[in-house]
């Protein structure tokens, strides 16, 4: 049999027909169009794959069979799925009669178990159900309705009213999983989420009218809801690394993830403290809850505020009808991560103290202690035990978010991964993963890589976007990324600027490159580094300077300061004063 060489096949094994079609149909749905998906139903076909494959088993039932039937020689990597009852067809079951017994009918007396233990966890639990599967020798003579997750064939003759609810299919994390190991996770994920997002709203809305044994299924669609909104993305072994460096800071990490520690992680911009607060929550007990992320240095305390413990109705101008929860309350059951803590202000180190020690939050306008169970994982590339010096950060604050710490290596510290990295890149990014010059290689270890991987692949991906050869030359890669810094332009004197003004202007531009937001922080960290000792009232007044005179413009939250058409001109000293 051919197949695209592009994709590995994916053996599917289910433990009865339909489900094998549910899930068949669920995996093209979500998969690149040309990956080959062989089902197996061994329990009954008699031709058997040749070969090994990347295998998606329906349940730990399945898989159990399946090994005892001596296919294990077929498997080469293998995922066993986790399923939902969600569905169009769930909401039927909520009017059912609380005071008789239903049978529960599917395929095995662990299937049939395994359904009314889901049905129970996400509500259902005001329901009498009665395991039946093939092989059950008779039906209760006072049941007369039975339910069944697809499997109609085998319901018993006798049953007056016949529920099917819909097999069970792939949740969403079993589906992140299959993505990531296809490497469509950046491509597929977005959409896939709206589309499984519109089903559970579909649902809610329809639930939120039937009976009061509804509210608690109401709970678990919320969880779904946050589940879809916010996930984690990366898992450990999505970290490329074989350096000593990466390999000691991943095994600390995941020995750190088994516990339920608060995490601090501190590295440079560009380093991966994002996949790494991903990958933790992904091997902890957390799994299956939320991962809520938010960025400090991108909001102002004020909204801030309200992002972290959400407000009431009315408790201030433009507040929304109804309140909004906030994301800590989001959060509870999984995982947060707080992003650039390094950023916040001393009032808002303070509130989150208070969160950190007493676990509960006060939505802003409220009068009422919420409880929450969250894990908390907080990321910087500010020195803070400086800061705690300069007394800008909270020592005690420091020292509850470091119960567990990781510092993550620069690029510079673990340039033997560089080729690594390429090649991944490579083969996941690109449609034609042509070569790499060994002149190029050579460039790039050399390099210092002051933006760290991030700087890496943005350097790769101009690379394979310039390109016209069948392989990447040193031509191919951006002019100005291997040369020292350009001099200050010349166009000072026209606009009737002084050097600090055009030092901001300077960095904001290499912030840009780097794919960093550009503010007054980040700015004075750049020219630090440089060094260029500049205050930072000195820097506020450039930016101003620079406002005035249209060569910069504010995007303000996740964008910053960017440069305009002028501003670059001037930069590069190819500049008209009129």
């Amino acid at each position: 049999m051919n197949y695209n060489l592009n994709y590995e096949p994916l053996l599917l094994i289910c433990g009865s027909r339909s489900t094998e079609n549910a899930l068949l149909e669920q995996l093209r749905g979500f998969l690149p169009k040309e990956v080959p998906i062989i089902p197996f139903f061994f329990y009954k076909d008699k031709d058997k794959p040749e070969g090994n494959y990347f295998s998606v088993f329906s349940s730990q039932e399945v898989y159990d069979d399946f090994l005892k039937a001596g296919f294990r020689p077929l498997i080469k990597e293998y995922i066993i799925t986790n399923r939902t009852m969600f569905n169009n067809q769930l909401d039927t079951i909520l009017t059912l009669p609380r005071n008789q017994r239903i049978l529960l009918v599917n395929d095995s007396p662990v299937s049939a178990l395994e359904s009314i233990d889901h049905l129970k966890d996400i509500g259902f639990d005001f329901l009498h159900l009665v395991p039946y599967y093939p092989g059950c020798q008779s039906v209760p003579k006072d049941i007369s309705i039975a339910i069944t997750p697809g499997e109609v064939d085998k319901v018993p003759p006798g049953i007056d009213a016949v529920y099917n609810i819909g097999t069970r299919v792939m949740d969403f994390p079993t589906v992140v999983k299959i993505m990531s190991h296809y490497g469509v996770l950046e491509q597929k994920t977005q959409d896939y989420a709206n589309l499984y997002l519109t089903n559970i709203l579909d649902f809610a809305k329809r639930v939120s009218n039937i009976a009061d044994e509804a509210s608690k299924v109401m709970k678990t669609v919320r969880r779904e809801l946050i589940g879809t909104g916010y996930y984690a993305k990366y898992r450990f072994d999505d970290i490329i690394g074989e350096s000593e460096n990466i390999q000691k800071t991943k095994v600390i990490s995941q020995k750190i993830a088994r516990t339920d520690l608060t995490v601090l992680i501190e590295g440079d911009n560009g380093t991966g403290k994002e996949l790494f607060a991903s990958a933790i929550h992904n091997a902890s007990q957390r799994v299956r809850q939320p991962f809520v992320a938010i960025n400090f240095s991108a909001l102002p305390d004020h909204l801030l505020e309200s992002e972290l413990f959400g407000y009431e109705e009315g408790s201030f101008t433009g507040a929304k009808k109804g309140g909004k929860v906030g994301l800590f309350q989001q959060a509870n059951g999984g995982t947060i991560f707080l992003d650039e803590i390094g950023d916040i202000s001393i009032k808002m180190q303070a509130k989150l103290l208070r969160v950190i020690e007493e676990r509960e939050i006060m939505k802003i306008g409220g009068d009422r202690i919420i409880p929450i169970d969250v894990r908390i994982i907080a990321a910087t590339n500010r020195d803070l035990k400086q800061m705690i010096y300069e007394k800008t950060f909270r020592k005690d604050l420091y020292y509850r978010l470091r119960e567990g710490y990781i510092h993550l290596p620069s690029l510079k510290e673990r340039k033997t991964d560089i080729p690594l990295l390429v090649r991944h890149w490579q083969s996941h990014l690109f449609s034609d993963p042509k070569p790499i010059d060994h002149e190029v290689m050579e460039i790039l270890m050399g390099h210092d890589w002051p933006g760290n991987i991030r700087e890496l692949l943005n350097v790769i991906k101009f690379a394979f976007a310039v390109s016209e050869r069948d392989v990447i030359t040193k031509e191919d890669l951006p002019a100005d990324s291997f040369e020292c810094p350009r001099p200050i332009s010349a166009c000072a004197p026209a606009l009737h600027m002084d050097e600090i003004a055009l030092l901001v202007l300077s960095a904001i531009w290499e912030i840009n490159l780097k794919g960093d937001i550009a503010g007054r922080g980040s700015i004075l960290r750049f020219l630090k580094e440089q060094p260029h000792h500049v205050s930072e009232y000195k820097i506020r007044k450039g930016i101003s300077t620079l406002l005035s005179k249209n060569l910069i413009a504010n995007h303000q939250g996740k964008y910053g300061l960017t440069l305009t058409e002028k501003g670059f001109a001037c930069l590069y000293s190819d500049f008209d004063s009129n």
